[in-house]
């Protein structure tokens, strides 16, 4: 699967009655009952280029992803990064004022945080806080390639082009050009995320990822691949 490392500018301001903020269900006020954990990571932006206060260090994800919650409390326009450590994250987004909603592709396992003035700062060099996804109700589908040595690839759509009403099926025609017979093409990542996922598999092993794209008119065309070189 591609990952990028996606920035969110942010220009966020907490309300004096306080952020809205979606929770877990469980306990009073939205609290988790005990050994449950939240699927929304709440993340307070306090000091400029410094680690934000990330209230749950553990979340669970959603069908459709991690969920995020973002205040910026410095009064500045800031950069918001998210990145794990292959390189996936979250950005795209203009999230003006108040509270701000994200939903991000992220593989469960360990990922960090940062809040800092992009014109100023780079990154990769401010203060950082961790944070651990954990998948308690297996919503994920592994979509991580067994293989080291791999290739990249982006299908190219004429202007206009209708794709397959069956997600599946543009699958199949993204990989097809790396199938052998007995191989099996099915969902991976999250099964209701916003851009379906789709893992090729060889005698257990998954051996290429494919991305789908929206046309626009209720169809799906293959996008990124990445496979194993020696497919």
């Amino acid at each position: 699967m591609k990952h990028l490392l996606l920035i969110v500018v942010a220009v966020f301001a907490l309300s004096a009655c306080g952020a809205e903020r979606e929770t877990a269900s469980g306990g009073p006020n939205g609290s988790p009952e005990p050994g449950a954990l939240q699927d929304v990571a709440r993340v307070v932006c306090q000091v400029e280029n410094g680690p934000p206060v990330v209230e749950f260090p553990t979340v669970k994800p959603q069908p459709d992803g991690v969920h995020f919650q973002v205040v910026n409390e410095t009064g500045k326009d800031l950069s918001f990064s998210i990145e794990d450590p292959s390189g996936g994250g979250m950005g795209g987004v203009d999230a003006p004022g108040g509270a701000s909603f994200h939903v991000v592709d992220l593989s469960p396992g360990n990922a960090s945080i940062a809040c800092y003035d992009g014109s100023t700062a780079d990154g990769s060099e401010v203060g950082k806080t961790a944070l651990e996804i954990v998948d308690q109700d297996g919503v994920w589908i592994p979509a991580t390639l067994t293989c080291a040595r791999r290739f990249y690839g982006s299908a190219d759509h004429a202007a206009g082009a209708r794709g397959k009403s069956d997600p599946l099926e543009a699958a199949r025609e993204g990989l097809h050009p790396y199938m052998q017979a007995g191989d099996i093409v099915e969902p991976a990542g999250y099964p209701e995320a916003e851009t379906p996922v789709f893992r090729l598999v060889r005698a257990g092993h998954v051996l290429a990822i494919v991305e789908l794209q929206d046309d626009g008119a209720g169809g799906w065309l293959p996008s990124d691949v990445t496979g194993c070189s020696s497919l």
